[in-house]
């Protein structure tokens, strides 16, 4: 045989050298770790979207029982309708805890004030700020000054967190997925927070109670202010910021993590003229 023939087929039957070796497990290397992040990356954006749909789930179904009540409430006179109580630590204040009135019937006091049991309340748990409630106390004949400066007092707030607590009211879990948000090193709150602006406005109404020729100069919402009866107008907004449900419980997550949501309804009511 040939020499040079021998050499070729010795060529072509060698095996891969130490180089192309190392070169193929390279290749192989940053190719297993690119389908390793991308998996994980599809991995986590699914699991995200998952959490974002409950999150909007839930936040769908608190803000809709919350508008809805709201918007079958009960007022008159001096009493509202709806209120936002104010919790204050040092020199801030957080509003969030709405009182509505919402008799399941008639009301026991049709011109006031109100009932405890006649009260539907929102306010997160007292020891869980992830925990939105639905607090009421069925049964109870106290009366309760539904007024925004009666009410908030250290007295009331006190009664609330202790229906909240469950020592002496009934209360309904709409949703656990609240962003709980570090105040300062001891204080955690949960991200909730209510409104509520009235037209007329409670110091122009007062004012029109106390000067009755200023009947005629309040701020009727649409103009639907007579002679002797006005529509006044309560409207209450919500905002809710939620996590997604791997997140559910954790403090100060990533700022991007916390989806917020908005919800609003009014309530419309007679005053009679003073």
């Amino acid at each position: 045989m040939c020499p040079v023939r021998n050499a070729r087929i010795s060529r072509r039957r060698r095996g891969l050298t130490l180089v192309e070796m190392l070169l193929a497990i390279s290749i192989l290397g940053i190719t297993a770790g690119t389908l390793t992040g991308l998996a994980l990356s599809v991995q986590q954006g699914t699991s995200y979207s998952q959490g974002y749909s409950t999150a909007t789930q839930h936040a769908r179904v608190a803000l809709e029982r919350i508008t809805r009540t709201v918007s079958q409430a009960y007022a008159a006179g001096d009493y509202p309708g709806a209120v936002v109580v104010y919790d204050s630590v040092g020199r801030w204040q957080f509003p969030d805890t709405l009182v509505v009135w919402s008799p399941s019937g008639a009301p026991a006091n049709p011109s006031g004030p109100p009932l405890l049991g006649e009260l539907v309340i929102y306010c997160p748990d007292p020891s869980n700020p992830n925990r939105l409630l639905e607090v009421t106390a069925p049964g109870s004949s106290v009366a309760v000054p539904l007024k925004d400066s009666s009410l908030n007092t250290a007295v009331w707030r006190a009664e609330i967190k202790s229906l909240a607590s469950g020592n002496s009211g009934n209360a309904v879990l709409l949703t656990e997925l609240v962003r709980p948000a570090q105040f300062d090193a001891s204080t955690v709150r949960a991200a909730v927070r209510f409104a509520v602006e009235r037209r007329p406005s409670d110091s122009e109404w007062t004012a029109c109670q106390a000067q009755p020729t200023l009947w005629d100069s309040l701020a009727w919402p649409r103009g639907l202010g007579g002679s002797q009866t006005g529509l006044r107008q309560a409207a209450v907004r919500v905002e809710l910021q939620m996590l997604p449900d791997s997140w559910a419980g954790q403090l100060d997550p990533q700022a991007q993590q916390a989806v917020p949501f908005f919800g609003s309804a009014t309530l419309s009511y007679a005053l009679p003229h003073p």
